[in-house]
């Protein structure tokens, strides 16, 4: 289950990685490479790449912290906050 997890983890930050590594890098070869079409092609694709291998590791590590803490606010309570009383001491009967 963990395994599935981590799995489903970094292709999810693959593909935000991807997306932002695209938006970037076309914005960023426009400027370096100032020959129309091909700097915006030429830094996308390079971002494109880059984005997916750091949002690969960065992403599922973020996806997995955020798991982690959703997972304690929707746990059970815990035994000294529950509310019940103690069971019954049966030496004093």
């Amino acid at each position: 289950m963990a395994d599935q997890r981590q799995e489903e983890n970094e292709r999810v930050g693959s593909i935000a990685g991807l997306g932002a590594g695209v938006i970037a890098g076309a914005q960023l070869g426009s400027v370096f490479i100032p020959i129309p079409i091909v700097g915006t092609f030429a830094g996308a694709l390079i971002g494109g790449v880059l984005g997916s291998e750091v949002g690969k590791t960065v992403g599922a590590a973020i996806l997995d912290g955020v798991g982690a803490f959703a997972e304690s606010l929707g746990g059970p309570p815990r035994d000294s906050g529950s509310g019940n009383p103690p069971p019954p001491d049966s030496s004093t009967h």
